[in-house]
């Protein structure tokens, strides 16, 4: 009996073992297939497109703001999302540098900016951050924000701290693939509690394996993976992406260090500005992609109903990074929105 149920062992490991290495084979040929695929845009430069230098700005904490401008004319100021850089905004420097002066900064821990000193992560801080970003760039004239999921809830946190701000020193934002409340809360709205636990306990075990091991997840992300890959994929874009723009993205990623997202996460988490929302009286342009998983365009469409005036355009096919699917579109429509605005804060 006892050599029967060592065998009856050995068999069920076997089995899962060879189960685990089936699936991990099928992954990476999924991936090796997707990334041959034709793709449009394999020659892009992405990640190596960036404007000029005028930085680095010192922010309230001292925290030194990579920051860069590109083009001349209406100033536009352009805040990335988690865990990204200003590379980010590649077919924005490109397409829109002719018609606007354009302002990129990284987010403190991220591309060439510094990490605090004092430690401060939360969302006032990232705020804090575009207020000094905006008073050294801005000159007289009020700039036109541009906010991609962090990006824009960093905006609109500057809309609460900063409402004197609005409409003097910022004359119009626009608020790209984001949401005015809890992430998770925006992936999950409407779902029962039984859902909702699940997804904080991923959320706290998530926490838990980057606590203390930030080294060795670092290493891991590092070496690159299908995984990765998958993950850029299915999170950041909507069905049949470029190769190359997901290659891009997940190259973003695995530059920001596992300790800035140990620090960060917990800003995403759980955070919710919606008060603000009613009172900010400039014009808005809301940017949401129809197949967005992480800020899905229902956050999309409860900022549009509370924000008086706002202007809502949902991109078909397009996921989290619509400024890179649909970058013609996105384009078109911002280049509309800021000449709207500099012909009313100009009159």
């Amino acid at each position: 009996m006892a050599k029967r149920g060592l065998r009856a062992g050995a068999i069920s490991a076997a089995a899962i073992a060879a189960a685990v290495a089936g699936g991990i084979a099928a992954e990476r040929a999924f991936v090796r297939r997707d990334r041959s695929r034709a793709d449009p845009f394999a020659k892009e430069a992405y990640g190596s497109v960036r404007g000029a230098s005028i930085g680095p700005i010192p922010s309230f904490d001292g925290t030194l703001l990579n920051v860069e401008q590109a083009g001349s004319g209406p100033t536009v100021v352009f805040s990335h999302g988690f865990s990204l850089n200003l590379t980010l905004w590649h077919h924005q420097i490109t397409g829109l540098a002719e018609d606007m002066r354009l302002v990129l900064y990284d987010h403190r821990g991220h591309g060439r900016s510094g990490r605090p000193e004092s430690q401060d992560w939360s969302l006032e801080a990232l705020a804090r951050d575009l207020h000094a970003v905006l008073s050294e760039t801005t000159g007289d004239g009020p700039a036109v924000v541009v906010g991609h999921s962090m990006g824009g809830m960093t905006a609109l946190k500057y809309c609460e701290l900063f409402g004197e701000q609005i409409g003097r020193r910022v004359g119009g934002l626009v608020l790209v693939d984001t949401t005015a409340a809890d992430v998770m809360g925006g992936v999950l709205y409407g779902a029962g509690r039984r859902a909702r636990a699940v997804s904080q306990a991923l959320q706290e075990g998530l926490m838990r394996a980057l606590t203390g091991r930030a080294d060795t997840v670092d290493r891991m992300r590092a070496n690159g993976s299908s995984i990765a890959y998958l993950s850029a994929r299915f999170f950041g874009f909507g069905p049949s992406p470029s190769p190359a723009q997901v290659d891009f993205v997940e190259r973003m990623l695995a530059e920001v260090p596992s300790e800035v997202w140990e620090r960060l996460l917990p800003t995403l988490l759980g955070f919710d500005v919606t008060t603000v929302l009613p009172v900010i009286d400039i014009p808005v342009l809301i940017i949401v992609g129809s197949h967005d998983r992480l800020t899905p365009p229902g956050a999309s469409v409860r900022m549009a109903r509370a924000i008086p005036g706002a202007e809502l355009v949902v991109l078909k096919g397009a996921g989290h990074s619509s400024m890179l699917e649909r970058h013609e579109e996105f384009n078109d429509h911002v280049r509309r929105f800021v000449a709207r605005v500099a012909a009313t804060t100009t009159r």
